[in-house]
């Protein structure tokens, strides 16, 4: 199983004497109220979902990781649904995540095999952090340790930034879990910053942790000015350029062995290119720029480009986050085509809900999304973020 979820973005408004800021612009005008609503009916659906497939234990499917992302869902629907069981959903489900939080700060379900210490801490950190109880901050602190303790640190490997699964050692980075964890340690990073940071070492080994992050997902991507490995495109009109790969090694998407190189593909570019921005590198700087680009000529909501069905849901809602933090409320294809994602996305969404309120993957049940509780999650999460400040004004 893969890669959550949705951070919700927090306008803040500044004064300098009497001269208040400019509000921050509406970014969802062009999504006509029609479509608002039937979003609002469709998540109410989704989320009742949830609701009633909610485990007596106060999980989803007994995980920490999905039950997470459920979590998630359920927090950023706003004032949307059945307000107090909703909340009480939430409060059993933050109960079962902290049951497996360990005393090396990771939170999963240790001893169980097939099990993911880094991927599951990352995603339980992630629904922490956007509940955002006090109580839960000792918690935090500890899985945030852990998340950058997993990094790998050692200079002359080929993996040097890359945070992997982590049951035995570092292990093999992947972009997947790394992705996660950077999104993790992005949400909670206001613990390693004044006036929150125990310690001027906390904040500099979270600030390492970030200049390492950046070189790993450099040597993930296909862009031959800042990654010099023999499978990487040469040529800026390749239509990998751009794109960004699974491990150092290794794309799910397969080789091209004519080029001998290796193709990028869709979710794990939204991937590089989140975590690239969460990194703090710029929308100017070449290897965003290229991602961005590689994205723009491979638009679709109708699959995983380079992988076709296969995790499909996965790639929508990392798409919206990616979409999201960039800042382009439109795409624009190599036809010049201007695409307003939001709208997009959330007709894609509305078109494949299914009677009972809940999403699944029909087409390919890789990395767990035959499972409708996951599937759901990854939707619900997708729809709030389409909507932002449509839906900001619900809460």
């Amino acid at each position: 199983m893969k890669k959550l979820l949705g951070a919700t973005a927090l306008c803040v408004m500044t004064f300098v004497g009497t001269v208040k800021a400019a509000p921050p612009v509406d970014t969802t005008t062009q999504i006509p109220e029609t479509l608002v609503r039937e979003s609002f009916s469709s998540i109410e659906r989704g989320m009742n979902f949830l609701l009633d497939s909610q485990e007596k234990d106060g999980s989803w499917i007994h995980h920490p990781a999905v039950t997470g992302l459920a979590v998630i869902a359920l927090h950023n629907s706003g004032d949307i649904g059945k307000e107090v069981i909703k909340k009480e959903a939430i409060k059993k489900g933050l109960s079962f995540i902290r049951k497996y939080a360990q005393k090396d700060g990771s939170i999963w379900m240790a001893g169980a095999e097939k099990e993911y210490p880094n991927y599951t801490t990352a995603v339980a950190l992630c629904a922490l952090a956007t509940v955002g109880n006090p109580e839960d901050e000792k918690i935090m602190r500890n899985a945030r340790k852990f998340l950058i303790g997993s990094q790998v640190t050692d200079k002359k490997s080929k993996n040097f930034g890359g945070i992997g699964y982590g049951k035995s050692g570092p292990g093999n980075p992947d972009l997947s879990n790394t992705q996660w964890a950077l999104e993790a340690l992005y949400l909670t990073e206001y613990l390693d910053k004044e006036p929150k940071a125990k310690s001027k070492k906390d904040t500099e080994k979270s600030d390492l942790a970030w200049k390492n992050a950046v070189q790993f997902l450099s040597k993930l991507q296909n862009v031959p000015e800042t990654n010099d490995a023999v499978w990487v495109v040469k040529d800026k009109n390749d239509p990998n350029y751009g794109s960004f790969i699974y491990k150092t090694d290794e794309s799910k998407a397969g080789k091209d062995e004519t080029k001998k190189t290796l193709r990028g593909y869709g979710s794990m570019t939204y991937a590089g290119l989140k975590s690239m921005i969460y990194a703090k590198l710029t929308k100017d700087d070449p290897r965003v720029k290229a991602a961005a680009e590689w994205g723009a000529k491979n638009y679709t909501m109708d699959e995983n480009p380079g992988m076709g069905p296969q995790g499909l849901f996965y790639y929508l809602h990392t798409f919206a986050k990616a979409q999201a933090v960039l800042g382009d409320e439109n795409v624009v294809s190599p036809d010049g085509k201007k695409h307003f994602w939001r709208q997009d996305l959330i007709k894609k969404m509305l078109n494949m809900q299914k009677g009972n309120g809940s999403w699944s993957n029909d087409k390919s049940g890789r990395w767990w999304e035959s499972i409708p509780q996951l599937t759901t999650s990854y939707a619900l999460m997708s729809l709030e973020i389409a909507l932002g400040s449509k839906l900001a004004k619900k809460k």
